[in-house]
């Protein structure tokens, strides 16, 4: 059966979104980048047809772009219009390798993203965390699984995705991300780079605690580490979760990347270096680090003023 070909022309910039995400694809690119990605792209693409612009990638100049991201800025935050401006940024930084337009007539020369107002994150207080932790008190299998789930959070800043996806075959090595012996874990991140994560010891007991009520669940032989009533718990299922808890706990307006961001905030605190934040919570630039603990760098800074400042010694 002959395949049917496209009226376009080699160069229609629908053509080359679909090969990009084919490009994404092959590349293990994250499904939130590939979707957050691939937005941008078709949303330029309608924007440009619908205004009568090129509709050829060859063709397409700096002011469509550039009315394409005031669109975004008229219609949403400055956040949403930077993640767009990233994807298409993304988009022609491929177009420039595949030979399709050169560098120097890419649309995004010289472009600059749109600038993002700082957003003040709520940093959860020690008392907010340890209340967290309390109302997961007991001994049913719910009440370990979710205190291990926490732990894991607080004590590895890691994401919720990664946490999900936890592992448990002991039989099997290369299957398996917990080992409680060495106080470790292997998550899987951003662009399926695994890392591993240090156990304190309360961490390594409280999972000690789930898995042996865990070897009684009916879906035990299931290699997800965490469990729920019908098999595997999911991300959303880990969201659910904290908002039951975080309720028991007389907290309001709480969501698992807080738990990150109070991770970072108090290696910070304590004096942890930012080089080994970064390894522990997989970030590949200083960049996250500076993003993720500026809502509290100026009470880091009071308090490092207090313990180092001349005026203690004069």
């Amino acid at each position: 059966m002959a395949l049917k070909q496209s009226t376009d022309t080699a160069g229609d910039l629908a053509i080359n979104i679909t090969s990009f995400k084919r490009h994404l694809l092959a590349s293990n690119k994250s499904p939130k980048t590939v979707k957050t990605y691939l937005e941008a792209c078709t949303q330029l693409a309608q924007f440009v047809r619908e205004r009568g612009m090129p509709v050829i990638l060859a063709d397409l100049k700096r002011e469509h772009v550039e009315h394409y991201i005031a669109d975004q800025l008229e219609k949403w935050t400055p956040s949403t219009a930077a993640n767009r401006y990233g994807g298409l940024r993304a988009f022609f930084r491929w177009a420039i390798e595949e030979g399709e337009i050169s560098a120097e007539s890419s649309p995004m020369a010289n472009m600059r993203s749109p600038k993002v107002p700082e957003k003040q994150v709520r940093v959860l207080s020690p008392e907010d965390i340890s209340a967290l932790l309390k109302a997961c008190n007991g001994t049913g299998f719910e009440e370990r699984r979710d205190l291990a789930i926490l732990r894991l959070f607080v004590t590895t800043g890691a994401r919720r995705l990664e946490i999900a996806n936890l592992r448990f075959d002991p039989e099997n090595p290369l299957e398996n991300d917990i080992d409680l012996d060495d106080g470790v874990a292997r998550v899987v991140g951003k662009g399926g780079r695994d890392r591993l994560v240090p156990l304190d010891p309360r961490t390594v007991k409280a999972l000690d605690r789930y898995l042996r009520t865990r070897a009684k669940h009916p879906h035990s032989d299931m290699r997800s580490l965490w469990l729920g009533k019908r098999g595997r718990l999911t991300d959303d299922g880990l969201r659910q979760m904290l908002e039951r808890r975080a309720s028991q706990a007389g907290l309001e307006h709480i969501h698992l990347h807080m738990l990150r961001h109070a991770f970072a905030h108090y290696w910070l605190a304590d004096g942890g270096s930012e080089s080994d934040l970064m390894k522990i919570a997989g970030w590949k630039s200083n960049d996250m680090v500076r993003r993720y603990a500026s809502s509290t760098a100026q009470e880091r800074a009071i308090k490092a003023s207090r313990r180092f400042g001349l005026g203690s010694r004069i």
